[in-house]
C-alpha cells in the first residue's frame, strides 16, 4: 500500500509539474529563511549561558527616582560590592568592575593597544574564567599586577609562561603578570584582553569611594537557594542607609537574562534584544505560512483533477483516514524535497548572513536539538501545508466524483480566497514594518543631536601627550584643516558617571535627582559644536570659570529654574555659578531620554576631540599624526570619527532594517509564486469562457480586467485587515524609543499600493497570456 501511495504521489508530481515546482520552490525558500532565523535565535540564546552557576550569578541594578520618571541603570557606587558581602549573607561573592578601558602595553619591541577592565579578585569566583597559569585566589590581590588573556600573552611572551614577568602600561607603570586565562568565548558578554586590580583604580578615583556617585558595575554570586524576591526587599533601600541624599532602589537581576531582557522602563522590564528574537521568530513563521498557503491553494484548486482518483479509491474500500494519510504524505514528500534544497541554500547563504548579522554561525549537524528543530519544522510545514487539501479531497463523495469532474463548492472557493487574503495581509504587514523601521533609522541618523558629529575625531592622550598638552594643542591647531581641539574626560558615547546631591535655590531636599556630569577643557563646547540656549561657554578670559557650571535644557526643566544663568548651585559641597545653558545633547541611543546633565571645567587628561575641515581629511589626519608622533613616538596614533561611533549605537536597528527588507522581499516573492500558479489555474479553468467572450467581441483589455478583478478585491480586503495589525505591531516597536517618528499614515498607502501593483503585475501575465489565445483552440472540443 505504501509503495502504491508513493507511486501515485510521483505520478501526481509529474502530471502537475508547474504546481509541484512552485510548491517546492516556495517551501525551499521559506524553510531556508526559517532555518537561518532559527540559527540566529539559537546563537542569541547562547549568550552568557555557558557559566556553570549561571542561575546564581546576578547583576546589581538600581531604579533611580526622578521627578517625572524612574530610570533603571546598571552603574553603582564604587564601593558597593565589598559592603554587600559584609552586610548580607545571601551574597557568596561580589565584585565591582569598571567599563572597558584601553591602554597601550609595551614589552620589548611589541607595542599594542588592548582593552580590558579593572575587577576585584572575587570576579574569578563568580564567572567561569579558565586559568592556564596562576592561582585564582591571588591573581589581583596585590597592586600593580595584571592577568592576561591567552591571545595577549602570545603577542608579548610567545608561548612561554609569563607569570612573574613584567609588562609596561602606557603611563609608564610597570605591571607584574600573575596569571593567564583562556580567551573569553564568543558567547560571553564580557570580552577583554587583560584584567587589572580594582583597588588600583579605586585608589586613583576619589569620587568612586563615595556613596553619592555611580559609575562602576557590580556582579554577584548568590548562595544556593536564595530567594531573590526576599533579597530585593532587603537591599532595596540599602543606598539610602549610606547616603540619605539619594533615592535609588537596588535589586538583583539574573545575569543570564541581561543580554536579551536587560532594558527597563519605569521599573518594569521593557525587553531588549529579546524583541528582535521574537520579531524574527514571527517573521520566520509568516514566511512559512505564506509558503504553506501556496501549497493549500494550489492543491485545493486542482482538486477537480484528482476527483476520479478519490472516487475509485473510495469505491474499492479506501477509508477517509487512509486518503488523508496519502495526501498529507504527498505534502511531506514535497517538504522533504524542499528540505534538501534548503540545506544547500543555507550553506550557500550563511557567509553573507553572518556578514550581515555580525555573527559566526555554522550548522552543527551533530547537535540533536538543532537537527530535531529542523526536522520538526519540516514535519510541521508538511502537515500544515497538506492538512486542508487532504481533508478537502478525502471528503469528496465517490458517486459524484465518478460521474465526472466535480465543481468547486462555494465553501472551498471561500476558503481559498480567505487564504489568499491572509497571505497578502502578512506580506503587507512586512512591507509596513520594513518602511517604518527604515524611517526610524533615518530619523536617528538625521535628527539634530545638539552637537555636530561630522568631521569630529577623538583620540586618547597618552602620558607624554598629557604632560606637554599645551604645546601639542598649539602645534595641532596650526595644522591647515584643524579648526579647533580640546580635551574631555569622556568619549560621550560611552558610559558616563552620575552624581546626586546637586542643590539649587528652591530645591526640595526630599527630592533626589541624578545628573550626568562631564569634565571638559576650555574650547570643548565649541569644538563639539554643542549649541547654547542662553549664557556663554567656558573661557580662559574669566578667571572664575573654575567655579562655573553649564547645565542642559533637561536639567533646567527638572530643577524648575526660570532664569538660571547667574544662579548658584552646589555640587559635592562646592558652589558653582551657572554661566550657560546648552541644548539637550543626544549622546546616547534614542531609546533613552536625555538625562539632566552638567559640564564643569576639569583637568581632562584622557581624551582629545578635534574638529577638522572636510576638504582634505586624509592629509589633515596625517599631519595630526606627525605632531602626535613627535611627542609620543613609541605609541601609534589611533583615532575614531564621532559620526561612525554614533552610527554604531544603532547597529542592531540597522541590521534589523536590512534583514526586514530582505525577508519582506522574500515573503512577497513567495506570495507572487502562489498568485502566479493560482492565476494560471484560474485562467485554465475559464479558458472556454474567455473563448466565448472573444468570439462575441470582448477586447483583450476587458478580458484582463475580468481575470484581475477578483484578485484586486482580495488584495483590498487584505489591506483592510492588515492596516490595524501592522499599526499595532509598529507602535509597540516604536514604544521602545524615547524619541521616534511614529507610524505615519502614508506608510499604509505605500504598502497597500505596492501590494496592489505587485498583484496586478503577477496576475496580469497569466491574464494577458489567456486573453491572447486563439478562441478556436479553447472552443474546439465543443
Amino acid at each position: 500500500m505504501l509503495t502504491n501511495y508513493i507511486k501515485t504521489a510521483f505520478r501526481s508530481f509529474t502530471r502537475n509539474k508547474s504546481s509541484f515546482l512552485i510548491n517546492v520552490l516556495g517551501l525551499s525558500i521559506g524553510l531556508t529563511c526559517s532555518f537561518l532565523i532559527v540559527l540566529w535565535v539559537f546563537d542569541e540564546l547562547k549568550m552568557d549561558q555557558y557559566h556553570s552557576d549561571i542561575d546564581q550569578i546576578h547583576l546589581i541594578m538600581g531604579h533611580h527616582m526622578y521627578r517625572d520618571e524612574i530610570i533603571t541603570r546598571r552603574n553603582t557606587p564604587g564601593i558597593l560590592a565589598r559592603n554587600l558581602v559584609n552586610d548580607f549573607p545571601e551574597f557568596e561573592y561580589a565584585s565591582n568592575y569598571t567599563w572597558p578601558v584601553g591602554y597601550l602595553f609595551t614589552r620589548g619591541d611589541q607595542t599594542h593597544r588592548e582593552r580590558g577592565r579593572y575587577v576585584e579578585n572575587s570576579f574569578f569566583n563568580i564567572l567561569d574564567i579558565d586559568l592556564i597559569y596562576g592561582n585564582k585566589d591571588e591573581l589581583l590581590s596585590s597592586p600593580n599586577t595584571i592577568v592576561l588573556s591567552e591571545s595577549m600573552t602570545k603577542n608579548y611572551f610567545e608561548n612561554s609562561n609569563p607569570v612573574g614577568e613584567g609588562i609596561t602600561m602606557s603611563n609608564g607603570q610597570e605591571l607584574m603578570v600573575t596569571g593567564v586565562f583562556t580567551d573569553m568565548p564568543i558567547y560571553s558578554g564580557f570580552q577583554f584582553s587583560y584584567l587589572l586590580p580594582y583597588e588600583d583604580w579605586l585608589g586613583a578615583t576619589a569620587w568612586a569611594n563615595t556613596w553619592e556617585s555611580f559609575g562602576p558595575r557590580t556582579i554577584t554570586k548568590l548562595n544556593v537557594g536564595v530567594d531573590t524576591e526576599d533579597l530585593n526587599k532587603k537591599i532595596k533601600d540599602y543606598i539610602a542607609t549610606k547616603n540619605e541624599a539619594t533615592f535609588t532602589e537596588l535589586f538583583v537581576y539574573p545575569f543570564g537574562d541581561l543580554y536579551l531582557k536587560g532594558n527597563f522602563k519605569n521599573k518594569e522590564e521593557a525587553g531588549g534584544r529579546i524583541e528582535y528574537v521574537r520579531l524574527f521568530s514571527v517573521i520566520a513563521l509568516f514566511i512559512l505560512l505564506i509558503a504553506c498557503i501556496n501549497f493549500m491553494n494550489l492543491s485545493t484548486a486542482k482538486a477537480s483533477k484528482r476527483s476520479k482518483e478519490v472516487g475509485i479509491r473510495k469505491s474499492i474500500g479506501a477509508s477517509k483516514g487512509s486518503l488523508v494519510g496519502q495526501f498529507i504524505g504527498e505534502s511531506m514528500l514535497i517538504s522533504f524535497f524542499a528540505l534538501f534544497i534548503s540545506i544547500v541554500l543555507v550553506e550557500v547563504a550563511l557567509p553573507a548572513f553572518n556578514n550581515l548579522t555580525d555573527k559566526s554561525i555554522s550548522v552543527d549537524y551533530t547537535n540533536p536539538v538543532l537537527v530535531s528543530s529542523f526536522f520538526g519544522m519540516v514535519l510541521l510545514t508538511g502537515f500544515i501545508a497538506g492538512s486542508y487539501p487532504a481533508f478537502f479531497l478525502s471528503s469528496l463523495q465517490a458517486i459524484q466524483t465518478l460521474k465526472g469532474s466535480i465543481k468547486s463548492s462555494w465553501k472551498e472557493a471561500l476558503a481559498r480566497k480567505g487564504l489568499v487574503v491572509f497571505q497578502v495581509s502578512l506580506s503587507i504587514i512586512l512591507i509596513v514594518s520594513t518602511i517604518a523601521i527604515y524611517n526610524q533609522i533615518q530619523f536617528t541618523q538625521n535628527k539634530n543631536l545638539g552637537y555636530t558629529k561630522e568631521n569630529l575625531i577623538y583620540f586618547n592622550t597618552e602620558a607624554n601627550i598629557r604632560e606637554q598638552w599645551d604645546t601639542v594643542k598649539d602645534q595641532m591647531e596650526k595644522i591647515p584643516g584643524v579648526l579647533s581641539i580640546a580635551r574631555t574626560t569622556h568619549t560621550f558615547l560611552g558610559p558616563s558617571s552620575g552624581v546626586s546631591g546637586l542643590v539649587w535655590p528652591g530645591s526640595d531636599p526630599d527630592e533626589i535627582i541624578q545628573f550626568e556630569q562631564f569634565g571638559v577643557d576650555y574650547g570643548l563646547i565649541e569644538t563639539m559644536g554643542i549649541e547654547l540656549v542662553d549664557g556663554r561657554s567656558f573661557s580662559d578670559e574669566f578667571g572664575s570659570d573654575s567655579s562655573s557650571i553649564m547645565l542642559n535644557e533637561t536639567a533646567i526643566r527638572v530643577m524648575g529654574l526660570e532664569n538660571p544663568v547667574g544662579e548658584t548651585v552646589t555640587v559635592g559641597g562646592e558652589d558653582y555659578t551657572v554661566i550657560g545653558i546648552t541644548k539637550d545633547v543626544h549622546f546616547q541611543s534614542f531609546r533613552t531620554e536625555v538625562s539632566p546633565s552638567f559640564f564643569r571645567l576639569r583637568n581632562a587628561p584622557y581624551r582629545a576631540f578635534a574638529r577638522i575641515e572636510s576638504n582634505d581629511i586624509s592629509n589633515t589626519l596625517s599631519r595630526i599624526e606627525e605632531v602626535y608622533k613627535q611627542f609620543n613616538q613609541e605609541y601609534p596614533f589611533e583615532y575614531s570619527f564621532m559620526d561612525q561611533r554614533y552610527a554604531n549605537l544603532y547597529r542592531a536597528e540597522m541590521r534589523v532594517g536590512t534583514l526586514s527588507r530582505y525577508f519582506a522581499f522574500i515573503a512577497i516573492f513567495i506570495s507572487c509564486l502562489g498568485l502566479f500558479g493560482l492565476s494560471a489555474f484560474t485562467a485554465e479553468q475559464r479558458a472556454k469562457e474567455i473563448g466565448v467572450r472573444k468570439v462575441l467581441g470582448a477586447s483583450i483589455r476587458s478580458l484582463i480586467m475580468l481575470l484581475s478583478t477578483e484578485y484586486t478585491r482580495l488584495v483590498l480586503m487584505a489591506i483592510v485587515v492588515s492596516i490595524p495589525i501592522s499599526w499595532y505591531i509598529m507602535q509597540a516597536w516604536m514604544s521602545g524609543f524615547a524619541y521616534s517618528t511614529g507610524v505615519d499614515w502614508w506608510i499604509f498607502i505605500v504598502a497597500g499600493c505596492s501590494a496592489l501593483l505587485i498583484t496586478w503585475l503577477t496576475v496580469s501575465f497569466q491574464s494577458v497570456k489567456a486573453a491572447i489565445v486563439n478562441p478556436v483552440k479553447s472552443l474546439k472540443p465543443e
